[in-house]
């Protein structure tokens, strides 16, 4: 361990040519947390070169990256936090979505991250780029385009996401407002700007699911009025395919409360879209099952009695 030590405090990242994990990784099964106090010194040093760094290195990648697993989270998070992430989000609000001519370095440079950076902070980097792809989208639909040009630049731009973006939901929401646009201008009808769309989206979306829940209701009650039905029969209509999702219940929640349940664009928390449930914010983990609240500063799991109540202590505030 001692002459392990003495090779990190020698080790200068500025000089070295061989990355540190290739000959301090293969000690992590034998020293384990004996290796701890090293960590803090290569950190340190690792983060003397990164104030000089620029995205376009992918050195950095392949130095860091080694280390996510190693670290203790919050210690690699404040690591991404101070030194890469605000790196990343400067070329992304540089980078230029442009259909005929695109330039795709700057992209690539903030993709190559997606695995090392934690997700919601990635997140927070997509809304960037999105923000501007909505926006290139809409007036290119309002141009009468070739819908088929339109269609090859979706995909090519969904494609360019790893999978680990294309299967999160908020990346699901925002291709899928695109996608929504691009639906509207083939039927001939007016393109909502982006803000603007997504509101449309949910409320096309609420009222189906308002039709649905009445039907679900009908059936349910039509189902105990029928004379041959029993208490199994009933409790297995109702956990058939007549069983709602945490959301559809937290929107009928809102409904019967006579409160506006509804994504609030642009915004996640740890990956999950956040809400507005009357005047307070929450997140859905669907999942798990859980509903959790902002309050002040921090994010407490709730009941769906506490929601209320904690909207009726924000009107409260207000006044």
């Amino acid at each position: 361990m001692p002459k392990v030590s003495a090779a990190v405090d020698s080790w200068d990242p500025r000089r070295e040519t061989i990355p540190i994990h290739s000959w301090i990784h293969p000690w992590l099964p034998l020293l384990g947390q004996k290796l701890e106090n090293c960590y803090h010194t290569i950190r340190n040093r690792l983060a003397s070169v990164l104030h000089a760094w620029h995205p376009s290195d992918m050195s950095a990648y392949y130095i860091l990256s080694p280390w996510k697993t190693v670290f203790d989270p919050a210690s690699w998070e404040q690591l991404m936090v101070r030194y890469i992430i605000p790196k990343l989000l400067a070329v992304m609000h540089d980078l230029q979505i442009n259909p005929a001519n695109q330039n795709l370095d700057q992209f690539n440079w903030v993709r190559t991250w997606v695995t090392s950076v934690p997700t919601h902070h990635m997140l927070q980097l997509m809304d960037v780029f999105f923000n501007k792809w909505q926006e290139v989208l809409y007036h290119w639909l309002c141009s009468k385009p070739d819908f088929e040009e339109v269609t090859k630049w979706y995909l090519g731009w969904k494609e360019l996401l790893p999978p680990e973006l294309q299967a999160n939901e908020h990346i699901r929401y925002r291709l899928n407002l695109g996608l929504d646009m691009m639906n509207q201008a083939v039927e001939g009808m007016e393109v909502a700007p982006p803000g603007l769309k997504e509101n449309i989206s949910y409320l096309r979306v609420r009222e189906q699911r308002q039709f649905e829940t009445q039907k679900k209701a009908a059936a349910q009650a039509q189902q105990r009025a029928s004379p041959g039905s029993n208490a199994g029969t009933q409790a297995e209509g109702v956990s058939g395919g007549l069983e709602m999702t945490l959301k559809e219940v937290i929107e009928i929640h809102a409904q019967h409360n006579g409160l506006l349940f509804k994504p609030k664009p642009g915004r996640t928390q740890d990956g999950h879209q956040i809400y507005g449930f009357g005047n307070i914010s929450i997140i859905v983990d669907s999942l798990n099952q859980k509903v959790f609240a902002q309050s002040e500063d921090r994010w407490s799991l709730v009941s769906l009695e506490q929601l209320l109540e904690l909207h009726k202590r924000s009107r409260l505030k207000r006044h």
